[in-house]
């Protein structure tokens, strides 16, 4: 197959022999050797490696926080992004063979007074369906809500899928929205949260201390925060873990080395606690959608199907599960070989494009298993790239940004009002299409807005008009503020939604 790293020529590599191949233990301990050798690389990276009754690696590196300097461990929770849904994916059969939540229900089953756009039918997609990723929905703003804003309460989803979806072309499309709208029927049904359900029926019973669906279950002082590289001379920009609030079913958990290694060593069938229900752990790993093996993918790897939260894709003729995550200054990923026998999983408390460095070390594991012929020399490329990627992110979001800034709607950001004109913007808002309120306030920096939990600076360009933007290295955002005849601030629009303000007498 050919393996392809952007931004690089590189040979076609030829199918392998397996006759050679190294141990498991020989290629973990290949692959600390190349970890050890990637300059740079921080401020934490973990890897833990398993087979189905032990772990093979444990590897960490760096620290947890930039700003206190703790040191990452095996035992610190990190943010694993969209990792979550191979949990929730599991979560789901154990509750379908029990009769809780059925995977074959429809939309319709549970919520009959659904009504969706474009002639899609709820009779006709079921919850299984959702957690593959094949309901033809979008709701860009639905999925922004429980990502950077909050969670809705989830009696309001029918509603909100019927203002708020469109319908997309049929076929596979991943996104966020099923697995959330699996977790709003799911409290529906059961009177309980996501959350809870995994706790009980997951992280319990797999003795996975280090595991939560809340950040609040942790010490703040415990967890690995995100950081953004903003170059040698300002250093690491330090981001707080995501509030409660927006850890949302596709994406709100935090899991440490040590327990991804247990969770990893359940999927290859290795011993489960007494009573629990391994066979649901196989019907979670069944393709529930077809993919076209040419499509381009994050981990560079053909890949034939989705099971229920996992990419099932080919490495040289093995069998390789594998699903990613990615935050604002996280990226992990994680893999595991029914045939191989093996598992891995990588963290990167920051986005220094450790996106790339994540998936090619799991990839990188693979080459030293199946003993490459190239394997070392795709090694020391990777070792010399990598820092090469970072320079090469970091100049492309600057550039972004100029862009950005250089384009004609922002006037030449020639505006520069005072405080009592910036005082004629301030106040709260309420979302016409959104069940959320915003608030426009001065801050120390100027005006700032607040919906939720998503926070953004705004920079004044031109009259009515701001740049919106959360931290150093993004683009601004336009913010338009809407006036009545009389001239007084009526709203504002902001990414594709509008706010109309609520007049004092409602405060």
């Amino acid at each position: 197959m050919r393996l392809i790293v952007p931004g690089l020529l590189l040979a076609l590599v030829l199918p392998l022999s397996a006759a050679h191949a190294a141990t498991a233990e020989q290629a973990a301990r290949q692959l600390r050797q190349f970890l050890d050798g990637v300059p740079g690389l921080g401020p934490g990276y973990a890897v833990v490696v398993v087979d189905r009754d032990r772990q093979l690696l444990g590897y960490t590196r760096g620290e947890r926080n930039a700003a206190s300097g703790e040191p990452l461990t095996m035992h610190t929770p990190m943010y694993i992004a969209s990792q979550t849904k191979s949990y929730i994916g599991l979560l789901a059969h154990l509750l379908d063979r029990r009769g809780v939540l059925r995977l074959d229900g429809t939309l319709a089953d549970h919520w009959p007074q659904l009504r969706l756009p474009g002639g899609v039918d709820p009779a006709a997609w079921t919850l299984a369906d959702l957690l593959n990723h094949r309901v033809p929905l979008s709701a860009d703003a639905l999925t922004t809500l429980d990502a950077y804003i909050g969670a809705p309460d989830p009696a309001l989803y029918p509603q909100l899928l019927g203002t708020l979806a469109s319908a997309r072309p049929a076929g596979f499309d991943y996104d966020n929205l099923g697995y959330t709208i699996y977790a709003a029927i799911l409290q529906q049904r059961t009177g309980r949260s996501w959350r809870d359900w995994l706790r009980d029926e997951l992280f319990v019973p797999l003795r996975m201390g280090d595991t939560a669906a809340r950040t609040s279950a942790f010490d703040p002082a415990q967890l690995a925060y995100n950081h953004q590289w903003l170059g040698p001379e300002q250093g690491w920009r330090v981001v707080a873990p995501k509030p409660d609030a927006i850890m949302h079913a596709a994406g709100g958990m935090m899991t440490s080395p040590r327990d991804l290694g247990r969770w990893l060593r359940l999927q290859l069938g290795g011993a489960a606690p007494a009573g629990f229900d391994a066979v649901a752990v196989e019907a979670a790993h069944a393709i529930g959608v077809q993919l076209d093996r040419g499509a381009r993918n994050a981990y560079e790897l053909p890949c034939v199907g989705y099971a229920f939260g996992w990419n099932v894709c080919d490495f040289e003729g093995h069998t390789l599960y594998i699903h990613g995550g990615s935050y604002t200054g996280a990226r992990s990923m994680m893999a595991f070989s029914p045939d191989l026998g093996v598992g891995i999983g990588v963290f990167a408390n920051a986005d220094n494009a450790t996106g790339w460095l994540t998936s090619r070390t799991v990839v990188q594991y693979f080459q030293y298993l199946v003993d490459h012929p190239d394997a070392a020399s795709w090694a020391a490329t990777r070792q010399r790239v990598y820092p090469q990627r970072v320079a090469g992110q970091l100049a492309d979001q600057r550039t972004r940004q100029a862009q950005v800034r250089a384009q004609p709607l922002w006037q030449g950001w020639a505006w520069h009002p005072d405080g009592a004109a910036r005082a004629a913007y301030a106040g709260r808002f309420r979302g016409e299409r959104l069940p959320v309120e915003a608030l426009v306030a001065e801050g120390a920096d100027g005006l700032r807005l607040r919906i939720g939990v998503l926070e953004r600076g705004l920079q004044p360009a031109a009259v009515d008009l701001f740049g919106a933007q959360a931290g150093p290295l993004d683009a601004a955002e336009p913010l338009r503020f809407q006036r009545g005849a009389d001239g007084r601030v009526l709203g504002f629009e902001f990414d594709g939604e509008r706010y109309v303000r609520i007049p004092a007498a409602e405060g």
